[in-house]
């Protein structure tokens, strides 16, 4: 009996071990094809992005190189139609040379060209006896190319001796051509890098299996059809394109990673599987000792486990009645959860409310005291009204705020990041303190660092709350001296800035002990002597919450009595990487242009609808300066009316009003096809709770403007939906001194065009300038017909010429805007991405038509629509 029953005891024990190790077994072939297929996957990641990169770079440098010669181009095309001589041309050369020469570094050799018959060269390069630039491939090529820009293989330079490539273009004559040498050394480079994990070696090499550039120099210039190994790499290169495949090489199996560069290069990297997986191998190796490991350890666990069943049986008894526990005290925390969400909730619902029902008031009391202050000269009478704005705009600061900690609390705050101007967010930060400073006799410091790039993506909304907090609050607590703001751009890269911000004042500091109470939400420090301060204390919490949300955090530091400083830093994308330079500048231009400048719209159809009489009566008011008079409605029935019998421009629509609310009033005028899209429709609230701007835009508000509604964003509203020649005739008018081309520089920079940079490709002449905007408008049915038909076709090839032309004189013109979108639809045609390109195409030929028909009316008002004194336009481009 003892025997059998040993038996049975080995038997329990022996047979879950072999099920164990059966299942170990499983596991162990398992993971380890996981972990194989996984680290094939990373690797193979990891060689596209780094073969992409270096093809990226590639690609960017060549075109850069060829803008550059593009535009030099056209303007040596422009000066020799029209009777420049050579040695204007050679000039204009020789200083574009030295112009571009801060692009390229020691890889830019010059400009040089055959034109007008002479062989001129913009780095004084005199040819030897005999040189004959006809011969040169250079000029072949370039001639062949019938005006498209074209890469020459690599050659030796005749004057430097140098290995070097030359970008080429034939001139619209079709004997002249212009060429730009660049020297190897930095495909080079980029040829060394071309790595995984610094194993195996990369390559890049053109249609003709010519080495362009090699890790190991020596290989440069070689050609893989040489050799048969080589020429079968070759050829299976050129026909996967981009990707990755196997190959034998010398006996042993190797991975090669290829990509495309511009329809001519290839890049190449080429690695051996067994030092490309020698590391998955290791792991594997690791993974099948760990599993062993862990079987032996559940062998023994087991055995002891079973051998000692009894003692612990208890123990197991004691768990279930823990894990009972647990599930209870898990139910009580839910019913706790459920209780706080539904507080919160409610805490919610009635700031709402109280943001309505408080916010109308005060926008009613900003509104008519704004009226007062516009319409009256009584000195009394605007001391009291000044007395009501302050106190009005310091009542609606503490709801504001009270508002948005609330959202920040309840998790409903949303982080909305957009492209923004950094000089236009630092002029609003300026703005905003400089008259507070002032009127306490402080100095104000602006300090910008010239780096800053010019135009970032992020939530600048956000950005600009927590700066003016801080300001704020330097301005209330220092009582003399001065309140500094700093911006610096701490790291730099080609996507990312990481801004530095510091707000610095010699006001009465922080107590040590009272630090960690700083961001404490409704507290207050040092109340005794702060008592006469205004605010609630939720600035700075505010402040921690908005940064944390944006992934950064303020720092403090301060001396009691004397100075305090706060500062953080800020990731953001760069949108535009030119530095702004110095601030001072950009702010006294400003100051002097924009002085006594007044917005007055002309023939502009505006409807304000709103059951509340004094709210008419503000909006009336706040646009009797501009110079029209809107049309009022009380009801949404009412507004239907009379829009059945008028169109109009832009309506503003309050949301809360009896009957019919503002979204079933715009519902019903959709259903009924009363408005179009030449119609903005803009909501009014004072429901300001988080949530409200999304949820209008989703009902199918145009925008959303909160109330009290502040005079400038409703006069920024009014310029961003009305036609452009609304707001456009009055701002002409208003400085009839200047002369016609300036009057046009202003013009084009008020519908976005980027005027400044778009002169230095037209050499800063205006004149011709604006011939080349003519050009540029004169093509518009050309090439919108071409994309079509492309598209028509689904001729991607095509169509991708098309788009990358018109996203170069796009940038040639200014308009960076429409150069973005035909960027995109380039890349999406590049990838032969036909659902991007059906779902942009539209974007793009809108915003082309609407380009070229704001800058035809800016150029025929301006006087320059043609040539000087035939009164037709002169064609820049000139016709194939």
């Amino acid at each position: 009996m003892d025997k059998n029953k040993d038996s049975k005891s080995q038997a329990h024990l022996i047979v879950p071990l072999v099920i164990i190790f059966c299942l170990m077994v499983i596991m162990v072939i398992y993971t380890s094809r996981v972990l194989r297929k996984v680290a094939v996957a990373n690797i193979t990641e990891v060689g596209d992005d780094k073969i992409t990169n270096v093809a990226e770079l590639t690609e960017n440098y060549l075109d850069t190189a060829m803008s550059v010669l593009w535009v030099t181009a056209d303007t040596v095309d422009h000066m020799a139609n029209n009777g420049a001589s050579s040695e204007d041309i050679l000039q204009y050369i020789t200083e574009e040379s030295s112009n571009q020469e801060q692009h390229f570094d020691e890889n830019y050799t010059g400009i040089y060209g055959y034109v007008m018959g002479e062989y001129l060269d913009g780095v004084g390069w005199v040819p030897y006896e005999g040189y004959d630039p006809t011969e040169r491939d250079w000029y072949k090529r370039a001639i062949n190319a019938h005006g498209d820009a074209t890469i020459v293989p690599p050659y030796v330079d005749a004057q430097t001796g140098a290995v070097i490539i030359s970008v080429s273009r034939m001139l619209s004559n079709g004997r002249d051509a212009l060429s730009l040498d660049l020297t190897m050394n930095y495909i080079q480079d980029l040829a060394s890098e071309l790595q995984i994990k610094d194993k195996g070696y990369g390559f890049i090499f053109n249609n003709d299996g010519l080495i362009i550039a090699h890790k190991d120099e020596s290989m440069r210039g070689q050609n893989l059809k040489d050799d048969e190994e080589n020429f079968a790499l070759m050829s299976k290169a050129m026909y996967v394109e981009d990707g990755v495949f196997e190959i034998d090489d010398g006996g042993q199996k190797s991975t090669v990673f290829v990509k495309m560069i511009k329809d001519q290069w290839y890049a190449v990297i080429m690695i051996s599987n067994a030092e490309l997986y020698a590391e998955v191998y290791q792991q594997m190796v690791v993974n099948i000792l760990i599993c062993v490991a862990i079987f032996v350890f559940i062998a023994v666990s087991y055995y002891l486990g079973y051998r000692n069943e009894q003692r612990y049986s208890r123990r197991i008894n004691e768990m279930r009645i823990e894990e009972q526990r647990h599930a209870y005290e898990a139910k009580a925390l839910k019913l706790e959860k459920e209780s706080a969400d539904s507080a919160n909730k409610a805490k919610s619902d009635f700031l709402a409310q109280m943001s309505h029902e408080i916010r109308t008031p005060i926008n009613a009391v900003i509104g008519m005291d704004e009226m007062i202050l516009r319409e009256t000269n009584e000195a009394n009478t605007r001391e009291y009204a000044l007395d009501i704005k302050s106190a009005s705009k310091t009542l609606l600061s503490l709801v504001n705020g009270v508002l948005d900690f609330s959202k920040i609390e309840s998790g409903k705050m949303e982080i909305v990041p957009v492209e923004y101007r950094t000089e236009e967010m630092i002029n609003d930060l300026v703005n905003i303190i400089t008259d507070r400073a002032d009127n306490k006799g402080l100095e104000f410091s602006v300090k910008i660092d010239e780096k800053i790039p010019r135009a970032l993506y992020g939530d600048d909304v956000r950005i600009k709350q927590v700066i003016t907090n801080l300001l704020t609050n330097a301005v209330k607590y220092t009582e003399k001296g001065s309140v500094t703001l700093s911006m610096d751009c701490v790291d730099l890269s080609a996507d990312k800035c990481v801004l530095y911000v510091e707000v610095s004042d010699t006001g009465i500091g922080i107590r040590e002990e009272d630090m960690d109470k700083l961001f404490q939400s409704f507290q207050r420090l040092d109340e005794r002597r702060n008592k006469n301060i205004e605010g609630t204390g939720l600035g700075m919490a505010i402040v921690a919450g908005l940064l944390d949300m944006m992934g950064s955090r303020i720092e403090v530091r301060s001396k009691y009595g004397e100075r305090s400083v706060f500062s953080f830093k800020i990731t953001q994308k760069v949108v535009d990487a030119s530095p702004i330079g110095v601030y001072q500048k950009h702010r006294s231009l400003e100051d002097k242009t924009g002085a006594g400048s007044v917005l007055k719209l002309t023939n502009a159809s505006i409807l304000v609808v709103d059951d509340n009489d004094m709210n008419l009566k503000v909006a009336k008011g706040l646009m009797k300066r501009l110079d029209v008079v809107p049309d009022l409605a009380i009801s949404g029935k009412a507004a239907i009316e009379m829009i059945k019998n008028k169109h109009y421009d832009i309506i503003l629509m309050d949301h809360m009003m009896p009957d019919m609310d503002g979204i079933e009033t715009l519902k019903a005028l959709k259903d009924a096809s009363l408005i179009d899209d030449k119609t903005a429709v803009i909501a009014l609230t004072a429901n300001a709770v988080a949530g409200a701007k999304e949820m209008y835009l989703n009902e199918g508000f145009d925008d959303y403007l909160s109330k009290p509604i502040a005079p400038e964003e409703l006069e920024k509203k009014l310029v961003e939906y009305l036609p452009a020649e609304c707001c456009m005739a009055a701002s002409v008018q208003q400085d009839e001194k200047n002369d016609d081309s300036k009057a046009i520089m202003d013009m084009l920079r008020a519908i976005g065009i980027d005027v400044d940079s778009a002169l230095g490709f037209a050499m800063n002449d205006e004149l011709f300038y604006i011939e080349l905007l003519a050009s540029f408008a004169k093509t518009e049915d050309e090439k919108i017909s071409q994309m079509r038909t492309c598209a028509a076709n689904k001729d991607w090839k095509g169509y991708q010429i098309v788009v990358h032309a018109l996203k170069g004189t796009s940038r040639t013109i200014g308009a960076n805007d429409l150069a973005q979108l035909a960027l995109a639809q380039e890349e999406a045609a590049k990838a032969s991405d036909e659902e991007k390109i059906v779902s942009g195409m539209d974007e793009l030929i809108s915003a082309y038509r609407s380009m070229v028909k704001d800058i035809r009316t800016i150029i025929d008002d301006g006087g320059h629509s043609g040539s000087e004194g035939d009164g037709e336009r002169m064609d820049f481009y000139p016709d194939d």
